[in-house]
């Protein structure tokens, strides 16, 4: 497989990254006009710290995807390249094995920079965690 291959980005809007799926992640809305999306995760035993709850690292991962999908949203040419330039996740409640629901939306868009935010919920409501992410859109 040639480099190009290998690095193409599939053109399809609901493909999801290999990540995403490792994840658990199920879109359950999204608004392109917002660039807003919502979405589950499933957080099984292989996402557990040695403390019994999920891994922070996964929950930064899943704020990362919302994000990063919040941004993908907004673009006017499907598959257009983008790559997180700065992540900041605050952990702030309780994360147990289940399913998380997330939100992801875009607080400003320009031609070349994205700035987005998101928040994982339990399945009480309960915020677990939330992140802010910078953008880097085109190559």
């Amino acid at each position: 497989m040639s480099t190009i291959e290998r690095n193409a980005v599939p053109m399809d809007d609901d493909w999801e990254s290999p990540a995403a799926v490792t994840l658990g992640k199920k879109v359950l809305e999204k608004d392109a006009s917002r660039g807003y999306i919502r979405a589950s995760f499933e957080a099984g035993d292989g996402f557990l710290n040695r403390g019994g709850r999920i891994f922070g690292g996964f929950l930064s991962a899943m704020l990362d995807g919302l994000c990063g999908h919040a941004v993908r949203l907004t673009h006017e040419k499907p598959g257009t390249p983008q790559v997180t330039l700065e992540l900041k996740t605050s952990f702030v409640g309780r994360a147990d094995k289940g399913s998380l629901i997330g939100e992801g939306w875009v607080r400003h868009r320009g031609k070349s920079i994205a700035f987005a935010e998101a928040e994982l919920r339990n399945e009480a409501g309960e915020l677990v965690a939330k992140g802010s992410a910078t953008f880097k859109i085109g190559m």
